[in-house]
């Protein structure tokens, strides 16, 4: 739900009446060892009941979600914590499957600051999986997530692109000078990269773009010549069958 910007919305529709007490709420969100990340701080305006969750929101969440939203709460987003948004992670110890906590009932300790326009620990090379917003925040920002494009300039590739909506993929791949980094830097930009197929997805549905993921199935060596990374390019669009059931016209 964040990465596709819906994450507020998701969070105003309860299941139970979880906020009834509240002014306020210190919403974070889950990553790695524990930790959470801070999103912000929000005042609870207002409850209403509610039957169900509408479905006349276009969103990525179904089935259960919506059942079960029982309670829909307006919020508002308190100004003053824009700086720490995005980048101040705590530890949510001895409480990981608690979803909802009383703020004084756990050690919220500070963990550390992220630099400003921080996206995420690189995890290697075949355990990359981003989000478009994540993929463009990565690449827009060279100094704050420095060691991701170090790495990904450093490499060739065969890359894979999945929409999660159909489950539809894109084999494609990168080589030259600027390696993986520079080929994504396209997708950055729009999400296709100028692929037809994708395109055409996106232009038909622009809200498409955040249901794509983008990972590396091979990383190979940036010293291979173009022949030999399309070599391994089709191989994948063959094992895949990217091409017949896929978004690939070649």
């Amino acid at each position: 739900m964040f990465a596709s910007g819906h994450f507020e919305l998701y969070q105003s529709y309860q299941e139970r009446n979880e906020f009834n007490y509240c002014e306020y709420l210190v919403s974070t969100l889950g990553i790695d060892n524990s930790q959470a990340l801070f999103i912000g701080v929000y005042e609870v305006k207002s409850i209403t009941p509610v039957t169900v969750f509408p479905d006349h929101y276009d969103v990525p969440f179904k089935g259960k979600a919506k059942v079960r939203s029982k309670y829909r709460y307006e919020l508002e987003k308190l100004v003053g914590f824009e700086d720490l948004e995005h980048r101040l992670v705590i530890q949510w110890e001895g409480v990981a499957q608690g979803w909802c906590v009383k703020i004084d009932t756990f050690n919220n300790e500070v963990v550390q600051l992220m630099p400003k326009g921080y996206v995420r620990d690189f995890p290697g090379y075949l355990e990359i999986d981003l989000s478009f917003r994540e993929l463009q925040g990565i690449v827009n920002d060279p100094n704050a997530n420095a060691i991701w494009h170090k790495m990904l300039s450093s490499v060739g590739a065969v890359y894979l692109i999945v929409d999660t909506k159909e489950g539809k993929q894109y084999v494609g791949s990168a080589s030259g000078k600027k390696g993986l980094l520079g080929r994504w830097k396209e997708y950055a930009i729009n999400g296709h990269g100028n692929n037809k197929k994708l395109k055409e997805l996106i232009d038909a549905d622009p809200q498409r773009i955040h249901s794509l993921k983008y990972t590396i199935l091979q990383p190979l060596p940036k010293h291979l010549t173009i022949n030999e990374i399309l070599k391994e390019e089709i191989k994948y669009k063959n094992k895949l069958g990217t091409r017949a059931y896929g978004l690939n016209l070649n």
